[in-house]
């Protein structure tokens, strides 16, 4: 770290989303609950405290439909923290998850987050720093993402290749090669399990992919989309992601996830067969590449992990590139947005905890678009 560096003790939020229910697909949870039912607020509140309770993984959509829009979010979102803090909602395609129709598609969902971006860059406020999903499934892919750049102002670029795709589908080259020559920064989903993939039967193609990819591959797991997801976004495909383009800056976020911490914490090395831990792999590619990152959102809500957190910034091949994020409002089933945020300021010193807020973030958002005065 640099003392000379000058800190303005801003908060980086690097991993937060502000969508309602209104963007996620009719049948996102499920057919036995649609999101065209969860839509009625007065049973969207009452329905809350019962999923926290018994489906602890929905609670964050359930929450989503209590409010009124992505504004009614960010609000709640930025009275956790100082005023000056700043937040990269991460907005996501879900139109090729084959889940049913949303009442608003990807494309509104754009168009209102950037109406958001627009308000607050009006008022002066440079606090809202929304990244453009990419999907390489949608045609226009490349314009889509050069245009909320370039045009409506975004921070960087989103991956979510849990619901339907491998992160080197070369369709994303060009998106890729974009980002590599501006440094825009990319945020990419990285964790085993988790509710958002995507809905049909696997295709041939990706089978056969995912069979000559992972020498551990599970047959069985050919027949779901959720045992099927895991083999998207496992941290190897980004391997060769950066074979075409190492000088690529890219933030592995949740760092594999809280419970590949805990396998590390708790099983021998020798039981990692072919390295199959997801933090071990991160971890090394955040030392052989220069602009790898990982952010610890999702992740280190449980609190024991916070030694490995500390651990890591203890260790200067990966200090630098750890980033603060919190998922919001993924996880308001455990506890609030503000415990989140000061449980980890608290449990850091101040050097750690400005590194992973303000230091870190900043470079990694850093880029040859945006004006660095705003991050």
């Amino acid at each position: 770290m640099d003392s000379k560096e000058k800190l303005e003790y801003n908060i980086h939020n690097i991993h937060c989303h502000v969508f309602t229910i209104d963007y996620l697909p009719k049948n996102f949870i499920g057919w036995y609950l649609p999101t065209t039912l969860i839509r009625k607020k007065w049973l969207a509140k009452r329905l809350f405290n019962i999923v926290k309770r018994f489906a602890p993984s929905l609670a964050g959509f359930v929450y989503s439909a209590i409010k009124e829009d992505q504004n009614a979010i960010f609000n709640e979102l930025r009275g956790y923290y100082p005023k000056t803090a700043k937040f990269c909602p991460l907005t996501i395609d879900f139109d090729y998850m084959n889940a049913g129709k949303a009442k608003k598609n990807y494309l509104q969902q754009l168009e209102d987050i950037s109406f958001l971006k627009k308000k607050y860059k009006d008022k002066g406020l440079d606090v809202f720093l929304p990244f453009v999903c990419a999907d390489p499934r949608r045609e226009n892919v490349f314009e889509i993402v050069k245009n909320h750049i370039e045009e409506h102002n975004f921070s960087g670029i989103k991956l979510y290749p849990a619901l339907g795709f491998f992160p080197d589908d070369p369709r994303l080259d060009k998106v890729y090669r974009y980002a590599q020559e501006n440094q825009i920064p990319i945020t990419t989903h990285c964790i085993p399990k988790n509710k958002n993939h995507f809905r049909y039967r696997p295709t041939d193609e990706m089978i056969k992919k995912a069979r000559q990819r992972f020498s551990f591959y599970n047959e069985k797991d050919s027949s779901k989309s959720y045992d099927f997801a895991k083999y998207l976004n496992h941290p190897d495909n980004y391997k060769f992601v950066l074979e075409k383009f190492p000088q690529l800056k890219i933030n592995i976020a949740h760092f594999g996830g809280n419970e590949e911490w805990n396998n590390y914490l708790d099983i021998s090395d020798e039981n990692f067969k072919e390295e199959r831990n997801w933090y071990s792999l991160i971890r090394k590619m955040i030392v052989k590449y220069d602009n790898v990152y990982a952010d610890i959102s999702f992740t280190v809500y449980d609190n024991k992990l916070y030694p490995l957190l500390r651990n890591l910034l203890k260790t200067p091949q990966v200090q630098n590139r750890i980033l603060f994020g919190s998922d919001f409002y993924m996880l308001q089933k455990d506890y609030s947005e503000r415990r989140f945020g000061l449980d980890v300021r608290g449990y850091l010193n101040d050097e750690e905890f400005w590194l992973i807020a303000e230091r870190n973030p900043k470079r990694f958002l850093e880029n040859n678009i945006t004006d660095s005065q705003t991050l």
